[in-house]
């Protein structure tokens, strides 16, 4: 199996109680570590401060100001937008044309905000729109268009065992080959809420406590956000090489099955989900290629999260200890 790599950014950093994290957003801002990046997070809005608090307490956070990757701060722009008919305005530093939305759904448009930070700006890593999880050596990288359910399996997976990298980003560091963990929250919508509520429930004594309030009437239906399980936080350090590619179709009536696909399929798929594929070039066919060459692939098809669970983990047990014991062959 692939060599699992650890890689720390600084070691001056703290987890902060809820007094100590909330007096810190409403100030200057709380400075947060999240896999390879920090950021520093400002809320002008006590709702959600109340919302980020639930989510990232368990996050490290630096102990003494840093300089960090990105900058962020929801505010109300003016006494009206504050106080009367509150509105989330916000600031990433560099772009002021997000279109603020209520001060309800403020959390909405932090999430938002930081999608727009890493999708934007990260240039040293290849990105792909992708659940990515890993464990045991496994790597298992899930492209997919939106409505295909990959948030809600990555997240799935997550609270079974498995370490969450991201349900949004996948990242790989192109020099090491390795995937590079990025757990921010995992953003559900409209029916996955419920499944997941109900997935957490079987492992938790108290599940609502995981998950944010569910904000209606947003551009993409219901939302709600999840925090990732505690080890996935504490092992955001932990990089994977890739050896697993499935590409995840959700479809209420179909029947569980696992659907063999060519690697051109999958890489083609890879290379349709990369955000900043286009701007880095020869190094991006090089890199992906690379993945699909070392990696096994499929497609699964499953109408339920439970049978999406037992699928992954079919493919992965068969596929992946081929690959072993033909190694051990060789």
């Amino acid at each position: 199996m692939p060599e699992i790599s650890v890689f720390h950014n600084n070691k001056n950093l703290v987890t902060l109680n809820d007094q100590q994290l909330d007096a810190r957003l409403a100030a200057d801002g709380a400075q947060l570590e999240i896999g390879p990046f920090t950021v520093n997070v400002s809320l002008g809005f006590e709702n959600i401060r109340r919302e980020f608090i639930n989510i990232y307490r368990d996050y490290p956070f630096y102990d003494e100001t840093v300089i960090c990757d990105n900058y962020i701060k929801i505010y109300g722009r003016n006494f009206y937008r504050k106080y009367i008919k509150p509105q989330a305005f916000v600031d990433v530093g560099m772009n002021d044309e997000f279109i603020p939305l209520p001060a309800s759904l403020g959390m909405v448009s932090l999430e938002m905000g930081l999608n727009w930070q890493v999708a934007s700006a990260c240039k040293q890593y290849l990105m792909f729109h992708a659940g990515v999880i890993s464990k045991d050596g496994v790597g298992l990288v899930m492209p997919a268009m939106s409505g295909s359910g990959k948030s809600t399996l990555a997240a799935g997976l997550s609270y079974r065992g498995w370490q969450l990298h991201s349900d949004e980003f996948g990242l790989l560091d192109m020099e090491s080959g390795e995937l590079v963990p990025y757990p921010r929250a995992v953003s559900l919508k409209n029916q996955s809420i419920a499944v997941m509520k109900k997935w957490v429930s079987d492992v938790s004594d108290d599940p609502l406590s995981h998950f944010t309030d569910e904000f209606e009437g947003t551009p993409k239906g219901t939302i709600c956000y999840l925090r990732p399980p505690k080890k996935s936080i504490e092992d955001m350090h932990k990089r994977t090489k890739p050896n697993v590619v499935i590409l995840p179709i959700y479809d209420a009536d179909a029947k569980p099955a696992i659907r063999p696909i060519t690697k051109t399929m999958a890489m083609f798929r890879i290379v349709m989900s990369s955000a900043n594929y286009g701007d880095i070039g020869a190094d991006a066919f090089k890199a992906i290629s690379k993945v699909i060459d070392n990696s096994s692939v499929c497609e699964i098809i499953y109408p339920s999260l439970e049978d999406a669970v037992k699928l992954v983990e079919e493919f992965v047990a068969e596929n992946v200890h081929c690959q072993e014991s033909g190694d051990e062959n060789d």
